[in-house]
């Protein structure tokens, strides 16, 4: 089944035919003409990985800086510059741009996935993150004239989304070499990412599984181990989640070993894999460390299909091409090559990369000190909503809400005593906390105290509950950033929920969505015909921007 898998691959992805690196420079020192070929570089436990290199072009003498560069996981390398990860994912974006300004580029296929061997063990430190080190010490002894970095090593730089993310946050822990990554919309604490609350985001895992499972030539026999498979319940297990969070970088960071390279993480408020705030975590990881830490919080990065999210230009994974932060706009590109040229050339940039920026839109942003958490504590008494029908059905009821919406002509928002819950039978409920009375924005961490009893026997059922906002004069409620929180059972919930970000008008009424059924854990809701009763507090960090240079709209 592998070989048919790899023949597939070499016949529609790459061109499988692969240099012999001890007659590739004959001159070491002789100039360099642009070019890219493929190569094999043998692993610490006898296997083979695949990757192409990208050769600048460079004069007699002359060195460079190299770029190691992965992929998300069921993807596969660059292996040419007219591919799909080439034109179309940032990461190969990024580094073709590195490339064509004269860096050296390495793009290679992760353990299990493309033309490499090995089974897929997901980010296990023993095999895919010593994977890296094993590239670099292939870069060490074959290619020529790679550049030096302040420590007397080889100047390197990492980048890739997602899977290849952790790759760098994690060999960036074990390996001092790496100088400068870019981690794209990664985790801080896999378990929870994949499962806070310990309930499984089922809609995901079936799509990250699927695509594991063919992309790797089925070569991903963990998911079948008893206690990954047991997740199909839509239940977190203790074994699951310690073998996922040994796999994170909370594991090293809470034992005191951090990244040792300068870290710009890019992260999307919508993404509904890992949120903002595995990201910002990283970045306190990195600080603790020593090093460099920057934060930009896109929009984008893992998003579902509609109808599920709303449509964002490429399914399953996007990113934004520009950049808003403050009064700066950026060229998302173009700032990951300038994170670069600073880190590994030492080029003084023009217009620095901010500490923290967090963005609203592709066209506006703020920069701040530390993404906020909590904030204005806003309180609600006992409320009692339907479980499972209260979502179930919104797939179909969201294209009519649209359609009566653009008819609705009404300016005016009651003040918030006079408002009550909206819905919460049939429709998901809507509970208005706050009505905005000067134009600003929430962005940042929401904090919540919450108290859950169901009526549901036998089991616990699933309350989801996210931050809400109805614009002044309209009856359609925008789950802000997309982002639900997932209550199973019970009990009282002291917790951050997903970072969320919006611009805010006088008028709008924020509050909390509450239902039992959302598409993101698509296939394990619980209580049919059951309610939920809750009762507590959230915290928001609600702003008003005052100041043109706090907040930035460009035109």
């Amino acid at each position: 089944m592998r070989s048919v898998f790899i023949l597939v691959i070499c016949l529609f992805v790459s061109a499988c035919s692969v240099v012999d690196i001890k007659t590739q420079f004959p001159n070491r020192e002789a100039p360099l003409e642009e070019n890219y070929f493929q190569v094999e570089i043998p692993t610490h436990d006898g296997l083979m990985i695949t990757a192409t290199v990208y050769q600048p072009k460079l004069a007699a003498g002359e060195s460079a800086p190299i770029i190691v560069s992965t992929h998300g996981f069921g993807a596969f390398r660059m292996p040419r510059p007219m591919s799909v990860y080439g034109q179309m994912i940032l990461t190969g974006e990024a580094s073709l741009a590195a490339w064509r300004s004269g860096y050296w580029v390495i793009s290679y296929d992760q353990r299990g996935f493309g033309g490499s061997d090995g089974e897929v063990r997901l980010m296990d430190p023993d095999y895919e993150v010593k994977d890296v080190s094993t590239v670099i010490d292939w870069v060490q002894r074959s290619l020529p004239r790679i550049a030096k970095d302040k420590k007397g090593d080889i100047a390197i730089g990492m980048i890739g989304e997602s899977y290849g993310g952790g790759a760098q946050l994690m060999a960036s822990i074990q390996d001092a070499r790496i100088d400068a990554i870019v981690p794209i919309a990664t985790w801080y604490d896999l378990a929870e990412s994949l499962a806070p609350n310990d309930h499984v985001k089922t809609y995901w895992g079936a799509i990250l599984v699927g695509f594991g499972g063919v992309n790797s030539g089925f070569d991903f026999g963990k998911i079948f181990d008893d206690e990954y498979f047991d997740l199909v319940n839509g239940q977190m297990n203790p074994a699951a989640k310690e073998d996922l969070v040994a796999h994170s970088p909370r594991y090293y960071c809470e034992r005191g070993q951090y990244p040792q390279a300068d870290m710009l993480l890019l992260q999307g408020f919508r993404d509904t894999v890992f949120s903002i705030n595995q990201a910002e975590k990283n970045r306190q990881c990195g600080l603790k460390g020593g090093n460099d830490a920057r934060l930009i919080a896109i929009q984008d990065g893992h998003i579902l299909p509609w109808p599920t999210q709303a449509w964002s230009g490429m399914p399953f994974f996007n990113t934004q091409p520009t950049i808003v932060c403050g009064e700066k706009r950026f060229d998302t590109v173009e700032m990951v090559v300038q994170w670069w040229d600073e880190k590994l050339r030492g080029i003084t940039p023009q217009d620095a990369i901010p500490g923290v920026c967090l963005t609203f839109s592709d066209d506006a942003g703020v920069v701040v000190q530390d993404v906020p958490v909590g904030g204005e504590v806003l309180a609600f008494d006992e409320t009692t909503v339907s479980l499972i029908q209260t979502g179930w059905f919104e797939m179909l009821m969201e294209p009519v809400d649209k359609v009566v919406e653009f008819f609705n002509f009404s300016t005016y928002t009651a003040p918030i005593e006079q408002q009550e819950l909206e819905g919460g039978t049939f429709r998901p409920g809507f509970l208005p906390l706050k009505v905005v009375e000067d134009a600003g924005y929430v962005v940042g961490v929401p904090k919540a105290t919450l108290h859950l009893t169901t009526t549901v026997e036998e089991k616990d059922g699933v309350l989801f509950a996210a931050i809400g906002v109805k614009r002044a004069g309209d009856s359609y409620i925008h789950v802000l950033s997309e982002q639900y929180t997932p209550l199973p059972g019970d009990g009282t919930y002291d917790i951050d929920m997903p970072a969320v970000s919006s611009l805010l008008e006088v008028g709008d009424t924020i509050g909390l969505v509450l239902q039992g059924y959302s598409a993101q854990y698509w296939f394990n809701p619980e209580g049919w015909f059951s309610t939920a009763t809750l009762s507590g507090e959230v915290s928001l960090p609600i702003q008003v921007a005052t100041e043109r240079g706090e907040m930035m709209v460009a035109n």
